[in-house]
């Protein structure tokens, strides 16, 4: 398991929060954090939700004092000023990157509490990233600058056919 986890505030699209789970799950994340939302949709996540730690909270000030009885630094994904290039950032200890609403971003009040603020930078027309793949990425860049993940074989599971013999698309 990672000391990294990851946060999830607000968002609309419950395939974006199904999907996030899935990469955190992938990554062996401490935990995932999802803030604001009550219900959302577990199939993207493919049964990884039962797979990891997941803790639901209200609002950003819930999501503020659990972060710092915690120890967490929060390393807010978001484009701004006060952001860092992703490709050259470095990750404190005890990192929580936090992915915000799909419209608004993460909220002020969670900006204002950051230990720092990361963007992954755009070189195409469009202005960001969907939230599931931000998300995705800073995950895996952190898991690259830490190293501390260690491998599975996959390579033997991922085309398991077994059960499906019958199956034809």
């Amino acid at each position: 398991m990672n000391n990294l986890a990851l946060a999830i505030i607000n968002f609309e699209n419950e395939m974006n929060v199904g999907g996030l789970v899935r990469t955190a799950n992938a990554a062996s994340l401490k935990e995932v954090v999802i803030v604001g939302k009550k219900t959302w949709s577990k199939a993207p996540a493919r049964g990884a939700h039962s797979r990891i730690k997941l803790v639901k909270i209200r609002t950003s000030d819930e999501f503020i004092d659990y972060c710092m009885r915690n120890g967490y630094n929060i390393i807010s994904v978001e484009i701004g000023k006060e952001s860092n290039n992703i490709f050259e950032y470095e990750y404190p200890k005890n990192t929580i990157l936090v992915v915000g609403n799909e419209g608004m971003g993460v909220p002020k009040k969670i900006l204002d509490n950051s230990f720092s603020r990361i963007y992954i930078p755009q070189y195409g027309s469009m202005e960001c990233l969907n939230a599931a793949v931000a998300g995705s990425i800073a995950i895996y860049d952190w898991i690259r600058k830490n190293n501390s993940c260690i491998k599975l074989d996959t390579i033997d599971r991922k085309f398991n056919t077994k059960g499906l013999e019958s199956y034809k698309p």
